[in-house]
C-alpha cells in the first residue's frame, strides 16, 4: 500500500469511499438480494468503507501491514462487481436457478486473479541480493525504514485508468443503443468487457501488490524495524490541515515519532566547571 500520487486527493478520499460502499456494492448485488437485506447491506458497507477512507487520510503510515487489510475491502469491491456482471448475464437469460453459479463463478475469478497476479509477482521477488529481492531495491530504504513511492513493478493501473475502464463500461450500452445495437446484445457484450477490465486490475495492481507487502514484511520481521512511506513528513504536514485532525490524527503525529525514525539527540548541558570558565 501506498499514498496516491497526489495527496490532495487524500481529502476527498473517505467521501469517495463511502459512495463506493453505499451505492455501487449494493447496487452489485441488487439482482440476488431482496430489498430488506440491500437496505441493511448498504449502510453497513458504507460504515466499513467510510472508516477505511477516515483512516488512510488521517492515521495510514502506508506500511506493509496495512496493505494486508486492504485485501479484504478490494475482495468486497471488486467481487461486487463481478457478481453484478454475471447476475445481469443470468438476468437477461431469465434463469435465476443460476444466481447461484454466478456468484460462485464470480467470487472464484476474483480470488483466482488475484492469486495470478500474487503468484507472477512472488516468482519474482525470488531472486535476491544481501536478502533483499532485487526488484525492491528501489523501493526500500533499509537505512531510514521508508518505502520510496516508486513502484516495484512496471506501471501498475492508475486510479484514472480504472475510472476511464469504468466509465466506458457504464456508459457503452447506451452508446451502442444509440446506434442500432438491440439492448439484449448490448449486455452480452459490455459485462463480460466490464468483468475482464475488473480481473485486469486484479491480477496486475492488486495480487502483485499482496505479492511486495508480504516480502516487505519479511523484510520488517528481519530487521526489527516497520517500514512507512518516505513521504510521511509531507502526509503529517497535510493532514494538520484537516478539520477533523485534532482528534483522528495520531498522538505522534510529529514526523520525528515516525515508526523507524528516533529523536534526534539533545545536547549535554554544560557541567558547573564549564560555567564557571564561560563556556
Amino acid at each position: 500500500m501506498r499514498p496516491p500520487d497526489d495527496l490532495n486527493t487524500l481529502k476527498s478520499l473517505p467521501l469517495a469511499m463511502v459512495v463506493g460502499g453505499t451505492l455501487v456494492v449494493p447496487l452489485m448485488w441488487a439482482i440476488v438480494l431482496d430489498s430488506g437485506t440491500l437496505t441493511a447491506l448498504a449502510p453497513a458497507s458504507g460504515l466499513l468503507f467510510l472508516a477505511a477512507g477516515l483512516y488512510l487520510k488521517y492515521r495510514a503510515t502506508y506500511s506493509p501491514t496495512e496493505a494486508f487489510w486492504s485485501i479484504p475491502l478490494a475482495l468486497i469491491f471488486f467481487g461486487s462487481f463481478l457478481v453484478g456482471c454475471a447476475t445481469g448475464v443470468t438476468w437477461r437469460l431469465h434463469r435465476p436457478d443460476l444466481h447461484g453459479l454466478a456468484i460462485g463463478s464470480s467470487l472464484a475469478l476474483t480470488i483466482g486473479s488475484i492469486a495470478i497476479g500474487f503468484a507472477r509477482e512472488r516468482r519474482r521477488l525470488r531472486v535476491q541480493r544481501d536478502g533483499v529481492p532485487i526488484a525492491l531495491a528501489e523501493l526500500v530504504d533499509l537505512q531510514r525504514h521508508h518505502i520510496r513511492p516508486a513502484p516495484a513493478a512496471g506501471a501498475s493501473p492508475r486510479m484514472g485508468t480504472v475510472a476511464f475502464l469504468s466509465a466506458v463500461g457504464l456508459n457503452l450500452p447506451l452508446l451502442l443503443q444509440l446506434g442500432g445495437w438491440d439492448r439484449g446484445a448490448v449486455v452480452w457484450l459490455v459485462l463480460p468487457l466490464l468483468g475482464g477490465a475488473v480481473s485486469y486490475v486484479l491480477a496486475t495492481a492488486i495480487g502483485p501488490g499482496l505479492a511486495r507487502a508480504v516480502a516487505l514484511r519479511a523484510l520488517e520481521v528481519r530487521t526489527g524495524q516497520r517500514f512507512t512511506t518516505s513521504r510521511i513528513d509531507e502526509l503529517q504536514a497535510l493532514r494538520r490541515t484537516f478539520r477533523l485532525s485534532p482528534w483522528l490524527c495520531r498522538p505522534s503525529a510529529s514526523t520525528a515519532s515516525a515508526p523507524g525514525r528516533s529523536a534526534p539527540p539533545q545536547a549535554a548541558a554544560p557541567s558547573g566547571s564549564a560555567r564557571k570558565r564561560g563556556l
